[in-house]
């Protein structure tokens, strides 16, 4: 707001509106990770909000907002522990960067009528399993689908 020194903050109106219970859970799972179920619900509790209302039970609710935290957070990683998914299925072994990109080819792979096995590796676990890919199982087909790497299989 224009003031007698120029501009300023405006006072506030009012309080800041309530999290919703979701985003108070949210928002505690991000500073407390290795929190379980009855230690959300006890911080709720203990913040005034009604966990009662909550359709179909506090536990099983506040259980799968968390179970989708979980499966839904980008998770930063050190740059020296970079990730490859890898996905491997009958002959084939293929590397990605991406678990989304991985998860397409598990899909693709399992309309194929293969079990294809998703594993998250480090750099260096690729590598290895590389290497023991090539000297024990020659006829695999090793697709790298990372940019900036060797295109094609190997």
């Amino acid at each position: 707001m224009p003031g007698q020194n120029g501009s300023q903050p405006a006072d506030p109106i009012g309080n800041a509106p309530r999290l919703t219970m979701w985003q108070a859970v949210w928002q505690s799972w991000l500073v407390h990770p290795d929190w379980s179920v009855a230690d959300h619900l006890g911080w709720l509790d203990g913040e005034g909000y009604d966990t009662g209302t909550l359709t179909g039970g506090p536990d099983e609710v506040v259980g799968r907002w968390l179970a989708e935290h979980r499966r839904t957070a980008r998770v930063p990683r050190p740059a020296d522990d970079p990730r490859v998914y890898m996905v491997a299925g009958g002959d084939m072994v293929a590397v990605f960067d991406s678990a989304d990109e991985a998860d397409i080819m598990a899909v693709t792979m399992t309309a194929a009528n293969l079990k294809p096995v998703t594993l998250p590796l480090t750099e260096a676990q690729w590598e290895q399993a590389h290497t023991v890919l090539r000297s024990q199982l020659p006829h695999i087909t090793v697709t790298d689908a990372r940019p900036g790497r060797a295109a094609g299989a190997s």
